[in-house]
C-alpha cells in the first residue's frame, strides 16, 4: 500500500512514520511510570509529532500540506497512501 504512494516517492515516509511513532509514544509512554515520561511530557511528544506531520508532510510541487489536508478533509486520505500522484495539483511522482 505504501509502497507506490505519494508520501514514499517524494521520500517522505519517514516523516509520517516519525510522526506516528511521536503520537503513540506521548500517548501510551505516560501509561508506565518506568519510561520518565509523565502526562504533560507525553502531551507535548504526542503534540509535536502531530504537528511536525501536519506542516511538514507536503508537496514538493504544489505545497499541500497532505497530512492536515487528509485530517481536514477525509476523501483524500486514500489517494495518499495509494496513489503516486498529488491530489491537489495531480502531479505524479
Amino acid at each position: 500500500m505504501l509502497k507506490d504512494s505519494v508520501v514514499t516517492r517524494t521520500g517522505q515516509l519517514w516523516k509520517l512514520l516519525l510522526a506516528v511513532l511521536l503520537m503513540l509514544v506521548g500517548s501510551f509512554a505516560p501509561l508506565w511510570p518506568a519510561t520518565g515520561l509523565d502526562w504533560l511530557s507525553g502531551s507535548l511528544v504526542a503534540v509535536a509529532g502531530f504537528a511536525g506531520g501536519a506542516l511538514l508532510i507536503r508537496c514538493p510541487g504544489c505545497g499541500q500540506r497532505w497530512f492536515w489536508a487528509a485530517l481536514t478533509r477525509p476523501e483524500e486520505y486514500g489517494p495518499l497512501f495509494g496513489k503516486p500522484d498529488c491530489p491537489a495539483c495531480k502531479r505524479s511522482f
